[in-house]
């Protein structure tokens, strides 16, 4: 399985990367929302480029996880989506409304926490 996780804060990119590699998956990790968009983007094949996103909702760029989401479901409407954030109720609730089907972890989450959703969509 191909993840790319998106987050801005390095540390927890790579700590997100570690832990799922552990586990045997395959991790891109960006913290440029325009980079990982060019990326996913490019015309190299018709299929998706990756199984599962992770990006999290609030990103430095001007850019949030939402919009990120959005424009990567224009392209590829089935690919599943975890959005994870350490925003409070009032913050996530309305990313959840305005993405039906994705994915919501509020940190802080276990990294077993992540792993089981990441295993649910894949099945």
């Amino acid at each position: 399985m191909r993840i790319a996780v998106l987050d801005d804060n390095l540390s927890i990119g790579e700590m997100l990367k570690t832990g799922l590699e552990l586990d045997g998956y395959t991790v891109v990790t960006y913290s440029d929302p325009s980079e990982f968009l060019a990326s996913l983007m490019e015309p190299t094949s018709a299929s998706t480029p990756l199984d599962l996103l992770i990006v999290d909702l609030f990103l430095s760029e001007g850019i949030s996880g939402v919009e990120v989401i959005r424009q990567v479901w224009n392209a590829f409407p089935d690919l599943p989506v975890i959005l994870i954030s350490a925003g409070g109720f009032w913050q996530i609730e309305p990313a959840r409304r305005a993405l039906p089907g994705v994915r919501v972890l509020q940190r802080p989450f276990s990294i077993a926490t992540l792993l089981a959703m990441v295993k649910e969509l894949a099945t």
